[in-house]
C-alpha cells in the first residue's frame, strides 16, 4: 500500500512529480486553485481547492483530510516563479501586495498547517521545491519572494533537525522546469538520505550523481 501524499502548488501540479507518485502507487491529493469552468477533472488524484491568500483556506485544506482520517506521509510544497519581470518602480502597489500576500503569507499559512498535522501524527516528510526565475539577474519582486521561501526553508531545516519531522529543499532556475522536476524524481527514486535537512541545488558537472549538491 502506497503513501498518502499531498502536493501543494499555486499552479497546476508538475506532470513528472504526479507521474512519479502515481507510478509508486500512492494516494495523491493536490492543494491548488480550482479548475476553470469547462476544464476536465484530472485523473489519479483528488483536488483540494486552496486559496493561498486565506489562512482559513489553508486550515480547511488539512482539516478536510483529517476529518476523513487521512494521515499524510509526505507533503511537497512547490514555489514556482511568476512572470513579473518589470523594474520595481513600474509595478503597481496592488500587484506587489497581491503577489506577496499569495507567495509569502500563503506559503507560511499552509506550511504551518502541514507541520501541525505532522506534529500531531508524530512524523512526516516535507519537501520544499523552489523553481526560481530563470535569469542570472532576477527581477526584484520575484527575487524577494524567492528569497523569503528559501530562508523559510533554511530556518525549518534548523528548527526540525532533531525532530521526527524530516524537511528538505530543492532549488533550480532552469528555463525548462520539466528538466528540474525530472531530476528531482530521479533523486527521489534513489531515496538519498543525504538530501534531508538542507537545500539541494544543481551541481556544476553532468550526471545524476552530481546534479544536486549541498548548498553553502
Amino acid at each position: 500500500m502506497g503513501n498518502a501524499v499531498l502536493l501543494i502548488s499555486r499552479h497546476s501540479p508538475p506532470d513528472p512529480l504526479l507521474n512519479f507518485y502515481l507510478d509508486r502507487g500512492d494516494t495523491i491529493f493536490v492543494a491548488g486553485p480550482a479548475p476553470a469552468e469547462g476544464d476536465t477533472a484530472a485523473e489519479g488524484y483528488r483536488l483540494l481547492p486552496w486559496n493561498p491568500r486565506s489562512p482559513i483556506s489553508a486550515r480547511n485544506t488539512l482539516l478536510t483530510l483529517e476529518n476523513e482520517s487521512v494521515a499524510l506521509d509526505e507533503v511537497i510544497l512547490i514555489y514556482e516563479h511568476g512572470e513579473e519581470s518589470r523594474p520595481l518602480h513600474q509595478i503597481a502597489g496592488s500587484i506587489i501586495d497581491i503577489s506577496l500576500d499569495s507567495a509569502i503569507r500563503g506559503t507560511l499559512f499552509i506550511a504551518k498547517e502541514v507541520l501541525n498535522h505532522f506534529d500531531q501524527r508524530g512524523k512526516g516528510e516535507l519537501s520544499l521545491i523552489l523553481c526560481g526565475y530563470p535569469a542570472s539577474v532576477r527581477p526584484t519582486l520575484e527575487a524577494s519572494m524567492e528569497g523569503a521561501f528559501r530562508e523559510m526553508g533554511s530556518a525549518l531545516f534548523q528548527v526540525y533537525r532533531e525532530s521526527s519531522i524530516r524537511i528538505r529543499g530543492f532549488e533550480d532556475h532552469r528555463e525548462d522546469p520539466k528538466e528540474f522536476y525530472t531530476a528531482i524524481c530521479e533523486l527521489l527514486r534513489r531515496e538519498d538520505e543525504k538530501s534531508w535537512g538542507r537545500w539541494n541545488r544543481p551541481g556544476d558537472r553532468g550526471g545524476l550523481r552530481s546534479y544536486f549538491k549541498r548548498a553553502d
